[in-house]
């Protein structure tokens, strides 16, 4: 502590803006990783919070996925004697009409019997209605509201509230508002009531509910109810406590938090670079310091605890800081991901509350302290063995040996051919993930050697543009590898995140576009909703023929699709005509003959699977699965993997003849339609509108409308590039800064003679600014190797242990092309300060130095 406040704070005093260098290093990590952390937690936390407000005193919840079930299970429930009381309820997802109140969560509930199970405490207006549920019945327009909702919308009781539904938009009365509570609290009071059967009605569920929810008897335990439901119900149906759902939902979420956690580790890996290079800064400013405290009998010991408690200091502050700055930032990304969400998987989620959890922002300030700490080991070892004599020799410190040369060269070889056979005979995603570690172990070992390679390399070029400048800008690079390798690692590695982000977005987009020109070819969709993944609203078969008999109108296909749980997976279900797709649309197999494929799912006789669930579920052709349905469970083989890209987790395809069968529901989700060739588009797309209008709420989306909603939702799913794309600027600033602030240092007595001998100041100006352009041209190429490296075990972990997509590599050429231009500009903002503390620094202190 002596040595920290006589040494190090004085030291900090007199360099305040490179400390806050070093301090944003960490600050960038840590905010990383607590604003990703701390948003996917709060959209977590929300849904959990919707779930645990709107089930009130329920302790389980019987469900069958998103299809349903109808309402005879609801008898057999209540039938049960460890059941002391069960209502049906139904969720419906709609549009609130109000401009930036977004989408409205509409309850469908029993008021008979559901206030056993949750509280109304209804103000104002009829109350009467509400406390007598048999008049609430007795009006179908009957809705109540949340009073947050209704007091940002000034709505109050008897008031009419217009709400698209199945049957068309339908005026709604408001005949109560529910007073601040759990329940009104829910979907962040977005939150609309009505009565169970007029929601049927309303969202075309026909006789069907959503799910059951539940009070056990006393005297009986949970595990007992469980039990005795699911062997009355069978394994069709999922009984479990409302938090299942939570954890569902977080299951569907596993490849963004992959994703996620992969960018943050990045991230303080890139902050950990930073770090080091900054305590480089200090050891190269303070040899002489160094020395005389060793001269004076301070031990090896002391001088690396005064580094090594340096950094723990500013670890701790740069973490405090960092944990700060990522939960301001963590609202705006939480409010992303609910977007990105609600397009994605049709689960419509507000995160209003951050999820600041104790234990993350501990840990994250632990791990930004440890960071710092690791990041800070080297130069304290090289503090620490400063030799009195040699502490004021300029420039020896840096050179590498020949023997580190060599240690470094086999410890890459040995990383690197352990890597190759992972890769070759690798049985495991252990060692999978053990190649790949060992890959970027490789690429680090070898930054100071490849470093030093380019900087010689291109020394002559840059002799050639500027013979004075350019040798000197070179020789700096040259004559410091260390210095220049640490800047250079970091950027490498911030620019390979970016390649291999990139990569695998352009893949990934190419993957789609490729999807849904093969299969997404009818020249209009008819959906119930303008959300095309939201599952809550539903057609009744009979439009089919209705659509049908209009004229222009070719063919009409029905598409009934809805998750259901796999292996304890989220996935998708899609029931086809099967026998009319295949007259319309040729899938591309990964495995199996189309028509064999085709032929055999149109006669019930097997089903169809996506690759990405093939390959997440280690599926094969000809394998018999089984799906608990809620009518049966449905075994049969699998006659064809198609490229099939409905759902991140994989889809099961089968003929709705089989659906119909095993979940007894002729429901539309959304109709496929072909225009004869004499009729035109817009016109047959009018004359839907026009059949409808009044009677149901239909939106028809032509091809390219579906296919550009499509796209749109794939360019928000990879917005992680960008700000892949500013963390990489920012790793580039702060490196670059940081070399040149010690290069400067260390050539100080140069630059001063340089001065003295007739060196004009743009001389010395334009001499840093080509180093710095240098260490980000440097930092490109090695970027771009490690990159395309990058890029392969990317789309490996993409296809084995995030969605299943097999993607083709593509080195994004674009992405790395614009990276130049953004580097370089990046450099020479950079290299403002350090070039002006060159060329304003006293001459004589400078021929003093050293």
């Amino acid at each position: 502590m002596i040595l920290l406040r006589l040494i190090s704070w004085p030291y900090f005093r007199k360099h305040v803006l490179r400390t806050i260098l070093t301090v944003a290093g960490i600050v960038l990590g840590v905010a990383v990783f607590v604003g990703m952390r701390t948003a996917s937690q709060s959209v977590l936390l929300a849904f959990s919070q919707t779930v645990d407000r709107i089930a009130g005193k329920t302790e389980l919840q019987v469900t069958a996925g998103e299809t349903g079930f109808g309402e005879e299970v609801l008898e057999a429930v209540q039938s049960a004697s460890t059941v002391r009381v069960a209502v049906p309820v139904i969720e419906a997802i709609v549009d609130s009409n109000l401009k930036g109140q977004g989408s409205l969560l509409v309850l469908g509930i029993d008021m008979t019997g559901d206030r056993s199970l949750r509280e109304y405490d209804v103000e104002g207006g009829e109350e009467a209605a509400i406390d007598d549920p048999l008049i609430f019945l007795a009006q179908p327009d009957s809705i109540i509201l949340s009073k947050e909702f209704a007091d940002r919308n000034h709505i109050a009781t008897k008031s009419r509230l217009p709400l698209g539904t199945a049957e068309g938009e339908k005026a709604f009365t408001v005949r109560g508002i529910i007073k601040a509570s759990g329940l009104a609290s829910a979907f962040g009071g977005n939150l609309a009531i009505m009565d169970i059967y007029a929601a049927q009605k309303m969202f075309g569920r026909g006789r069907r509910f959503d799910r059951i929810d539940l009070a056990v008897k006393p005297g009986t335990t949970l595990a007992e109810c469980e039990r005795q439901l699911g062997a009355l119900l069978g394994a069709g149906f999922e009984v479990q406590p409302p938090s299942g759902r939570g954890q569902q939902f977080e299951a569907m979420l596993a490849s963004y938090s992959m994703m996620v956690g992969m960018s943050s580790a990045f991230a303080l890996f890139i902050g950990m670079f930073i770090i080091y290079n900054s305590f480089a800064i200090a050891v190269t400013q303070r040899r002489s310091e160094i020395g005389t405290l060793r001269a004076l009998g301070a031990t090896q010991a002391q001088i690396r605890a005064l580094f090594l408690g340096e950094s723990a200091a500013m670890g701790l502050i740069g973490s405090m800081i960092g944990v700060l700055v990522g939960i301001l930032t963590a609202r705006a990304v939480g409010s992303w991901i609910s977007a990105l969400i609600t397009d994605v998987y049709g689960v419509s989620q507000r995160a209003d509350e951050l999820a600041t959890s104790p234990g993350l922002l501990g840990f994250s300030l632990a791990l930004g302290v440890a960071t710092s700490v690791v990041a800070a080991a080297l130069p304290a070892r090289s503090a620490a063995r400063v030799d009195p004599v040699q502490a004021l020799q300029k420039g020896r410190y840096q050179v590498l040996s020949a023997g580190e040369n060599r240690t470094r060269a086999i410890l890459a070889a040995v990383l690197g051919v352990f890597a190759l056979a992972c890769l070759t005979i690798a049985t495991s995603r252990a060692l999978f993930y053990a190649g790949y570690l060992s890959v970027m172990g490789a690429a680090l070992l070898l930054t100071p050697l490849l470093s030093l390679a380019l900087a010689k390399a291109i020394r002559p070029v840059l002799k050639w543009l500027r013979p004075v400048e350019g040798a000197l800008a070179a020789d700096s690079l040259i004559q410091a590898p260390r210095r220049t390798s640490a800047s250079v690692a970091a950027l490498m590695l911030s620019l390979a995140l970016v390649v291999a982000f990139s990569g695998m977005t352009r893949a990934s987009y190419n993957a789609i576009v490729d999807w849904i020109n093969t299969t997404l070819n009818p020249d209009l969709f008819v959906l119930p909703s303008q959300n095309l993944v939201t599952q809550t609203t539903r057609f009744p078969a009979t439009m089919g023929a209705e659509i049908g008999a209009l004229d222009g109108v070719r063919s009409v296909q029905m598409v009934r699709s809805g998750r259901i749980t796999f292996r304890q997976t989220p996935i998708m279900i899609v029931a086809l005509e099967v026998a009319n797709i295949a007259q319309t649309v040729d899938l591309r197999p990964a495995a199996g003959n189309l028509q064999e494929m085709y032929r055999k799912s149109a006669a019930g006789e097997g089903v169809m699977v996506s690759d990405n669930l093939a390959q997440l579920q280690h599926l094969t052709l000809g394998e018999v699965i089984e799906v608990q349905a809620p009518y049966g469970r449905l075994s049969l083989p699998i006659v064809g993997i198609v490229i099939d890209l409905s759902d991140q987790q994989g889809a099961i395809i089968l003929d709705r003849s089989l659906f119909i069968k095993y979940w007894r529901d002729d429901s539309v989700s959304i109709f496929r339609v072909y225009v004869k060739p004499d009729a035109t588009v817009p016109a047959v797309r009018q004359r839907i509108l026009e059949r409808f209008e009044g009677q149901r709420r239909v939106f028809v989306l032509t091809n390219a409308e579906l296919k550009s909603y499509i796209l749109k939702i794939t360019d928000q799913w990879f917005g992680l590039t960008s700000v892949q794309i500013a963390i990489a600027v920012l790793v580039a600033i702060l490196g670059i800064v940081n070399t040149l602030t010690v290069s400067i240092t260390d050539r100080r007595r140069e630059l001063g003679v340089l001065q003295a001998v007739g060196g004009l100041r743009n001389q010395i100006r334009r001499t840093i600014w080509i180093e710095a352009l240098s260490v980000a041209a440097i930092g490109l190429v090695l970027g771009g190797a490690v990159g395309a490296v990058n890029l392969y075990y990317l789309l490996q972990i993409v296809q084995q242990d995030v969605s299943g997509m097999r993607l083709n590599y593509g080195f994004p050429l674009a992405i790395a092309a614009m990276m130049v231009p953004i580097m370089l500009s990046a450099a020479m903002v950079a290299a403002i300060w350090p070039a002006e503390a060159a060329v304003r620094g006293s001459l004589v202190e400078a021929l003093e130095y050293e």
